[in-house]
């Protein structure tokens, strides 16, 4: 054993620790200015943007439907004065161009008996004509928010503006509201098709142009 006192101070951490660690802790105080920042503006962003406020969009408008004849509105004007025959029949005397292809449905069970020129809802609600669209629903409930949100049917306007809404018998018949299928169009022919038609067009494609 020498005679030199021992030495108990531990040995000096290495550099690459020293610069680990004050890397570790400038990157805390980083994230933290960051989120004191963030917590500052907002939740929502890291800068404060000036907030903008949109007008409120205008109600839609419904489209009227035009009617294709006025020998049948105001319904009152035949109907006003003779009693309501409530018998479920096919119509021979004045209707009998309508062609009635809806379900099960009669006249009455949209027409008001009572009161002609009115509609009414299975509860008897009355409604105007220009509100059909509140009776179609009734059946149709799964269009309604598709017609609402405009996948359903026409609307034209501005996408933040006015915009005018086309209720369900601008398109539909109400008495045979099924459209008539479509014949399916030929498919496109191809150029080389039309152009070998001709004279020219063969001589064109022969020469290997």
């Amino acid at each position: 054993m020498s005679g030199e006192p021992a030495d108990n101070a531990s040995p000096s951490p290495p550099r690459y620790q020293l610069a680990t660690w004050t890397l570790l802790g400038l990157a805390v105080v980083l994230v933290l200015g960051l989120f004191s920042v963030r917590c500052e503006l907002g939740p929502y962003t890291a800068r404060a943007y000036p907030s903008r406020s949109l007008p409120p969009e205008p109600a839609p408008t419904l489209q009227a439907r035009t009617l294709s004849s006025d020998d049948y509105f105001p319904c009152s004007d035949c109907h006003g004065d003779e009693p309501t025959d409530r018998t479920e029949r096919e119509l021979e005397d004045d209707h009998e161009d309508l062609a009635l292809s809806h379900g099960s449905n009669w006249c009455l069970h949209c027409h008001d008996a009572e009161q002609r020129d009115m509609l009414h809802l299975a509860d008897e609600t009355l409604v105007q004509f220009e509100e059909s669209w509140r009776l179609c629903t009734q059946c149709h409930a799964k269009k309604l928010a598709d017609w609402r949100a405009g996948v359903h049917g026409k609307r034209t306007g501005h996408w933040w503006g006015p915009k005018e809404y086309r209720t369900c018998v601008v398109c539909h018949d109400p008495h045979a509201p099924r459209f008539t299928p479509l014949a399916p169009k030929p498919p496109p022919r191809r150029p080389e098709a039309i152009a070998l038609e001709g004279p020219v067009g063969r001589e064109f494609f022969h020469e290997g142009f």
